[in-house]
């Protein structure tokens, strides 16, 4: 079973349906794979959404395992992250650094590759959405592989 983080939304995925993918390429493989077959997957975080909307007894795919630091820019002010990694963990990366995020997540259990995508606000007129300080986002798309934007 998977449960949402409050607790309010539940599914029974079969084991073969449900795939934890360490490395980009395997991720990507198990895209095309999936695409290949006609079968859908969403992507799982960590389950912090209220709604069910990431559950999908026909297919999920999970982050936890992309989790990686893969570049710290001093110079530019930059971080490269995987997608899985959650949000305490890069503020942990960063502070040898003297640097932190401009915007931090209420729930550091909170997995990157989500945080960025919903819309995540700061706090005050000055202080943009998270979004807002992507610089470049790679996405495994089914149908035309990785894309960089």
């Amino acid at each position: 079973d998977v449960i949402n983080w409050s607790g309010t939304h539940k599914v029974t995925i079969a084991n073969d349906k449900l795939w934890e993918p360490e490395s980009l390429e395997e991720d990507e493989t198990i895209g095309s794979e999936c695409h290949r077959r006609g079968q859908a997957i969403r992507p799982l975080g960590s389950c912090l959404s209220p709604n069910g909307i990431a559950l999908n007894a026909a297919g999920m795919i999970g982050m936890a395992n992309l989790d990686r630091v893969l570049d710290i820019d001093t110079q530019n002010k930059t971080i490269t992250v995987e997608a899985g990694i959650t949000v305490q963990r890069v503020v942990e990366a960063l502070r040898p650094h003297g640097l932190t995020l401009p915007n931090l997540a209420s729930i550091a259990e909170r997995q990157m590759g989500g945080f960025t995508q919903v819309g995540a606000h700061g706090t005050g007129r000055l202080v943009a959405p998270v979004d807002q300080y992507v610089t470049k986002l790679k996405l495994v798309t089914p149908g035309l592989g990785t894309i960089v934007l």
